[in-house]
């Protein structure tokens, strides 16, 4: 298995704390041992070990052996168990914490994306200027009639404060199709020549789940947004299984260097499945994979796929590296592109009013009820997205009917995203995962930050202070895990660590604070999250999620003590040691 490596940096964050040390110890400097004892491979000593057990244990010291970790105590107990060949590392009293669990990582989809010479990212670029050069430059280098293709362009990282649109494209490309998804993933925009390769005009209706934005004359803009999408983005070039595996194979390794052992990648179709079987078989997968499969849109198609999933289902399994595990339903769209299901209506600009729109739903709701029932019945682990409030009510209450109706314990069906749960949906959440062990929230501290501005302006002053309850869900008992919708948002959990603390958008757009800091919560907290809370939800908790003995070795050795740094280093923290499966899959370069 490969590992990546990083930068130089020191293990140390306190002056007085011993410098990142590994020193081969003889026998004869540890201690006796018995003569039939098998010394550990690792050892790591002097460490914060934050150990997310059922007690809450913090301990001093680690042993791996293999793939497994064979002790867990303090310094004088682990040290005397080192052999001559033992790798012992004094961590200089920097924390070490299970390996990260992201519930909610696009990681196909998303390294594909990072392969693109069209970088329209923020900071990259920070205006439409800047888009439309990067554009230009791209089309300069391409016969006419090909694609142009990019995404993670935001509109709220802008200078020009606004969505792009096809006339601006159309400037640089003319006679090349444009396609550039938004950094949500729930709209993007094309260019007049894709508009008329798709057959979008004037006359055009929306589909059903979708908008086609129209300008004050009624033509197409430019901007496609949820179902509306695919009437472009499913005449651009085809991808290959090929593709796939060579864009997560170059980029794995970018997930262990932020202390990431296991993804749940929440929208996949064959070809996600074959490229990550391929890349496991060859030895280059890194993290571990539990996928969830994309539902269709009718009834028929959704059966087809659950007869299709039912011999490759290993969810609980002896399987811990790649995981067949369930499936995803869309509810609504997004909170970016104002289209997520609400009661009311949406702002605009943090304080104007989005007049008559409440947002969508991708399907009808008898349908959607009904594609939930089907994959309940059938015993499948279930996450549905919704973002809105009624889209969150809507979740809650199909999942409270089908498990009055069938009684399933342990499905662990989860609530993606939910950003703005009502009083009503949370008291469901306490009583299924209660009754049921059911109605897990799956959430994304980083939007706060990485799309703060716009969803802040879009969720208005008032809602925004109640958008991601964290705080709230800890007083009530709600288990949540935590995750980044990367490539919506940056994948490092350390951003998730400090911005459900900080609560802070990226900008400052509407203010330092819009969301407030009555629903802040501890590092810790975030932690468990990442940790034993996500493992439940790959069903792997008794695996990985804590570090006790017995369990995979999945470990991250971080370069500074989490719990004694300001909150605002939180963001800048990084690992220098990253094991899965007891191996070293990254490891800082020095």
């Amino acid at each position: 298995m490969r590992y990546a490596e990083g930068k130089t940096m020191s293990m140390c964050h306190r002056p007085q704390s011993l410098a990142l040390g590994v020193l081969m110890l003889c026998l004869a400097a540890c201690g006796q041992q018995s003569s039939d004892t098998i010394a550990p491979d690792l050892i790591l000593v002097n460490a914060h070990v934050v150990t997310m057990d059922a007690a809450d244990s913090i301990a001093q010291a680690i042993a791996v052996r293999g793939d497994r970790i064979t002790a867990v105590g303090t310094e004088q107990m682990i040290r005397p168990l080192a052999g001559p060949q033992t790798e012992l590392i004094d961590v200089g009293g920097n924390t070490v914490t299970p390996g990260l669990i992201d519930t909610h990582n696009h990681f196909a989809w998303g390294a594909l994306g990072k392969t693109s010479p069209l970088n329209i990212e923020y900071p990259a670029v920070t205006s439409i200027e800047d888009i439309k050069e990067q554009v230009r430059l791209a089309a300069a280098n391409l016969k006419s009639g090909e694609w142009i293709i990019g995404s993670r362009w935001d509109a709220g990282k802008l200078l020009e404060q606004r969505d792009l649109t096809a006339a601006d494209l159309d400037d640089v490309s003319p006679d090349n199709p444009v396609w550039l998804l938004h950094t949500s993933a729930h709209y993007g925009v094309a260019n007049t020549k894709a508009l008329e390769l798709a057959g979008i005009d004037a006359g055009t209706p929306d589909p059903n789940g979708g908008v086609i934005a129209r300008d004050d004359e009624g033509n197409p803009s430019g901007i496609l947004a949820d179902q509306a999408m695919a009437l472009v983005a499913d005449i651009t070039p085809p991808v290959s299984v090929e593709d796939f595996v060579r864009a997560v194979s170059e980029r794995v390794g970018f997930l262990n260097a932020e202390g990431i052992t296991t993804i749940k990648d929440p929208e996949i179709d064959q070809r996600h499945w074959d490229a990550y079987k391929t890349i496991n078989e060859n030895g280059d997968l890194s993290v571990r994979v539990f996928a969830l499969w994309r539902v269709p849109d009718t009834m028929a198609e959704a059966r087809e796929l659950l007869q299709h999933i039912r011999p490759i289902m290993n969810r609980g399994g002896d399987a811990v590296d790649l995981i067949s595990g369930g499936i995803k339903i869309y509810i609504d769209g997004s909170g970016t592109a104002r289209t997520a299901w609400m009661y009311d209506d949406w702002n605009e600009n943090f304080t104007d009013v989005d007049e008559g729109n409440t947002g969508l739903t991708y399907l009808e709701t008898d349908l959607l009820l009904a594609q939930i029932r089907l994959f309940h019945d059938a015993g499948v682990h279930i996450g549905t997205h919704a973002i809105g409030d009624r889209a969150i009510d809507f979740t809650l209450d199909s999942y409270d009917r089908v498990l009055t109706d069938k009684p399933t314990m342990s499905l662990r069906h989860s609530i993606i995203h939910c950003n703005l749960p009502t009083a009503h949906a949370m008291d469901l959440m306490v009583k299924l995962q209660r009754d049921y062990d059911a109605a897990y929230p799956e959430v994304q501290p980083a939007f706060l930050w990485w799309i703060g501005d716009v969803y802040a302006g879009n969720f208005g002053a008032e809602r925004s202070r109640q958008v991601l309850p964290l705080r709230t869900f800890q007083e009530r008992g709600i288990k949540w895990a935590g995750s980044s919708d990367f490539d919506v948002s940056p994948y490092a959990p350390r951003y998730a660590l400090w911005a459900a603390s900080a609560r802070e958008a990226m900008l400052g757009t509407y203010g330092e604070n819009p969301w407030g800091t009555d629903e802040s919560i501890s590092v810790h907290d975030t932690l468990r999250a990442y940790t034993i809370n996500a493992a439940r939800q790959v069903f792997l908790e008794q695996k990985v999620g804590s570090i006790e003995e017995g369990k995979l070795a999945d470990i991250v050795v971080w370069d500074r003590d989490l719990y004694s740094i300001p909150v605002s280093e939180l963001k800048e923290v990084k690992p220098v040691l990253t094991l899965m499966n007891g191996e070293v899959v990254y490891r800082a370069s020095n």
